[in-house]
């Protein structure tokens, strides 16, 4: 009889573990890789795309609940930090800084490349200086050239107002890192949206944005940004693949490296167990998603492309 009674002790004792196991400090069921809710947190400039890469995760598995907050870069790494966040989406890895406070605690954030992806540079459509230098854009950013005839002594549009998101976003801080200045000059607005709209309805003015917001040509919001703007063709620094014409920013030359202002992007993630948050980075990471970031314009990272010459 004793027996019997520490058998169903011990069944009712495993059963409560077991239950517990699936709740988090809280009494919250934890979620699974395709259930549950999960917060994180992407780059800004990557809207579009992960936007995407949200419908379509949610369509096929309806009991996942992704919530998305889009930030400038600072702010996103800030999260992630502090454990707000389990998984974010941004165009570089951590520094070395920034790794030092997970080893710190014991923690290790899985890191995967997805996509590789640019800085894009736009101008107003009236403005025919469709082509520049890698030189000539650091001189700019960096302050030196400040009026468009300085550039083609034929153009009468006048000085060259630079914009772009928010002097704490990612693109930001890539023209700062690409000229070594620990700011630049131009009026920040707050979003890229705001900054293709800007740029479409001024003359002089030069936009810094994420490739993403006009690469997908069958978005009928790239469709409809684009007919207000050019986007600018960049040859590299001599010795630099890209330094014998003006690329822009295509999937090809993406692929190849002849776009001057590229960057990669990652999902990093520091989930302790394979819960929503690594569920939807392994989505994003496999086939499907491989896809949707192809058809979005950019550079998926494991995913064939076919690029096929003009010439």
């Amino acid at each position: 009889m004793k027996n019997k009674y520490l058998y169903l002790f011990t069944l009712a004792a495993l059963f409560t573990y077991s239950a517990c196991s699936n709740v988090d400090k809280n009494g919250k069921p934890l979620s699974t890789t395709t259930s549950g809710d999960v917060k994180i947190a992407a780059d800004e400039t990557l809207l579009p795309v992960i936007d995407s890469q949200e419908q379509v995760f949610e369509t096929i598995y309806p009991k996942a609940d992704v919530n998305i907050q889009y930030l400038p870069e600072s702010d996103i790494v800030n999260l992630f930090v502090n454990d707000s966040v389990q998984l974010i989406v941004l165009p570089r890895e951590l520094n070395e800084e920034e790794m030092n406070v997970f080893k710190s605690n014991k923690i290790v954030p899985r890191t995967n490349k997805i996509a590789t992806d640019a800085v894009a540079l736009i101008i107003n459509k009236a403005n025919t200086d469709t082509t520049l230098e890698l030189a000539q854009v650091r001189e700019i950013i960096r302050g030196n050239i400040t009026t468009w005839n300085q550039l083609d002594k034929n153009s009468s549009i006048g000085n060259i107002d630079i914009v772009f998101d928010n002097s704490k976003s990612s693109t930001v801080q890539y023209m700062i890192r690409l000229v070594g200045k620990k700011d630049i000059k131009g009026y920040a607005l707050k979003t890229n949206e705001e900054v293709i709209n800007y740029v479409g309805k001024n003359k002089g003015a030069i936009g810094i944005i994420g490739l993403n917001w006009i690469s997908d040509r069958d978005d009928s919001s790239t469709i409809y940004f684009k007919k207000n703007i050019n986007i600018i063709g960049i040859k590299g620094d001599p010795g630099d693949l890209g330094d014998d014409y003006f690329y822009q920013p295509y999937q090809a030359y993406l692929a190849t490296k002849q776009y001057a202002l590229i960057r990669n992007v990652y999902t990093i993630c520091r989930e302790p167990r394979a819960g929503l948050a690594t569920g939807f980075a392994s989505f994003i990471n496999g086939d499907k998603g491989q896809k949707i970031i192809l058809k979005a314009g950019l550079l998926p990272a494991n995913a064939p492309i076919r690029i096929i010459s003009t010439e």
